[in-house]
């Protein structure tokens, strides 16, 4: 069990790199942020690899709770649910999107991990999309399924990176806000009720009124 400086490091360390990004900051900041010696930080982890990992451990336990919890029997706004909350949880950890690939190279042994994780979002995704597609709440084909849960995957995983290009700061509901509009958009074309269930989603994400049970782990 993580002892309350344990704790107050990896939560500082969070802190840090989602605004900074982890290459920016070093162990040195994360101690003098919490006003200890780097000696103190290295008492409960040897070294800022080890703080990357463990809080990398942290948003797979979190989005692994998520990905397994959908319901079989699906509606489109249920989907909808279900994209917000991993969202969610994906944003409180997003200095992991923001350079993916050089964080991969950087500690290998997050590598392996992130990519299964990524993939397991991937399939949970096209599983999904394939319900709603039998009970015909959605318009898909068959052979689309693989491509829009690519393009599902490419908005969760590369909408931070891009909005930081563009210097488009965006708070967390913003930068959730944005990802669903583009996942409606993607889907839009498939929706059987088109303007009815367009417009009770777009209700959904401006308010972003979802039900996180699911979320409070």
């Amino acid at each position: 069990m993580a002892t309350k400086t344990a704790e107050r490091i990896l939560f500082t360390s969070l802190d840090l790199f989602n605004e900074h990004g982890e290459t920016a900051v070093t162990s040195v900041d994360i101690a003098m942020e919490l006003d200890i010696s780097p000696g103190n930080l290295y008492y409960h982890f040897k070294g800022k690899e080890v703080i990357v990992l463990a809080l990398f451990d942290m948003y797979r336990h979190k989005l692994s709770r998520i990905l397994a919890a959908p319901d079989p029997d699906l509606s489109l706004q249920d989907f909808f649910c279900f994209l917000y909350l991993s969202l969610d949880c994906s944003s409180l950890f997003r200095f992991l999107y923001r350079n993916p690939t050089d964080l991969m190279e950087k500690y290998p042994a997050l590598s392996r991990g992130f990519r299964q994780l990524l993939l397991t979002r991937e399939e949970t995704v096209a599983r999904q999309l394939d319900y709603l597609r039998r009970n015909q709440q959605l318009k898909l084909p068959a052979d689309s399924l693989a491509p829009l849960s690519e393009q599902i995957g490419l908005v969760f995983s590369q909408a931070a990176n891009y909005y930081l290009i563009k210097e488009q700061m965006l708070d967390q509901k913003g930068f959730i806000q944005k990802c669903l509009g583009s996942i409606l958009f993607l889907l839009r074309p498939y929706l059987k009720g088109d303007s009815e269930d367009v417009g009770v989603l777009k209700e959904l994400i401006g308010e972003l009124r979802f039900n996180q049970e699911s979320s409070d782990e």
